[in-house]
Parts: structure tokens; sequence; C-alpha cells
């Protein structure tokens, strides 16, 4: 399935940075650039919350994670044994680029240009919080007689204002 365009990596850059798969006749131009593709739809996915997809300008971070993550696809799913991939160093390229990946999504870790420039993010959402959503929610689709208030919650606001010295005299 040829892939026509990628915006993160090439088959070049592939071969550049592990010159022996080019070198192997089971592996096509074709497939490289499918595997690169590949890489490019989990880096879309993960960022397409955070970034406009592709970003407006190219960004060497997208490029090392979508090369070491093509690669890594293509010795694992192509060239080596699962115990010869284990073996190299391509598991823990990949948990690396995947660990970058998540904290670019997360906003842990800026996208730049090659100058240096930040990227930057969409404008057009917003992430909303509420200060209860770690506990249970108090409100549900069922009957109104099964509604439960998480006792760490109310424990935790009656800590919050002082108050859980009134709550042991009352108990």
């Amino acid at each position: 399935m040829p892939i026509s365009a990628m915006s993160y990596t090439t088959v070049s850059l592939m071969l550049q940075t592990l010159p022996m798969i080019g070198s192997l006749t089971t592996v096509t131009t074709d497939q490289l650039r499918t595997y690169a593709a590949q890489a490019e739809s989990i880096i879309n996915a993960k960022l397409a919350q955070k970034y406009t997809i592709p970003p407006a300008y190219p960004s060497p971070q997208l490029e090392t994670i979508a090369t070491d993550l093509a690669i890594y696809r293509v010795l694992a799913l192509r060239v080596f044994t699962e115990e010869r991939v284990n073996a190299s160093v391509w598991p823990d390229r990949y948990k690396e680029a995947m660990a970058d990946l998540d904290k670019i999504a997360a906003g842990e870790l800026l996208l730049t240009t090659g100058s240096g420039t930040l990227i930057a993010g969409r404008t057009d959402t917003a992430e909303f919080f509420s200060t209860t959503q770690q506990y249970q929610p108090t409100f549900h689709e069922g009957p109104p007689t099964l509604t439960l208030v998480d006792p760490d919650k109310i424990e935790d606001e009656l800590d919050k204002r002082d108050l859980s010295t009134i709550t042991n005299r009352l108990t």
C-alpha cells in the first residue's frame, strides 16, 4: 500500500538512521513508507487535542519520534524475531519515543521548529477540570434513591475548611 506523502519522517531518513534496512531484500520502499505513515497516524492521534495536525512547521522532535517508531515497526514486524528485537536497542528507543510523545500531548514537552521557535498549540479547544474529579460522582443516571456522596469528598472538604474537629464531636 504506497503512501505518497509523509509529514514527519521519510524513507531516506529511516535509511540514514538504520542503514541495514536498506540492504534487506524483504522490505521495499513502499513498505517503509507504509510503516512511516503508521507512525505518523500514532503521532497525529496523540497530538490532535493539543496541536493542529500536521503542525504548520516541521518539528525535529516529531521527525525523531516518527523515525524511531517507524523503524521499530519495520524491525519488529518484518525483520527481526521477537528475541532479536528484544535484544536490540529498539524497544528502548520505541518506549522513549512514546514517552516523549505522551509528554508533548500532555503539554509537558513543547514542540519547536528546527530553529528553536515554539510551535503554537491549538486555540480552538479547551480543557475543563473539576476540583472534585477524583471523587465518585454524587449524581448518576440511576434512581434518586441510589444517589451517594463519596465519604472521602466530604472528609476532604471538611479538612479544607478546618471543620473536621466539629465532625468528630458530632459522631
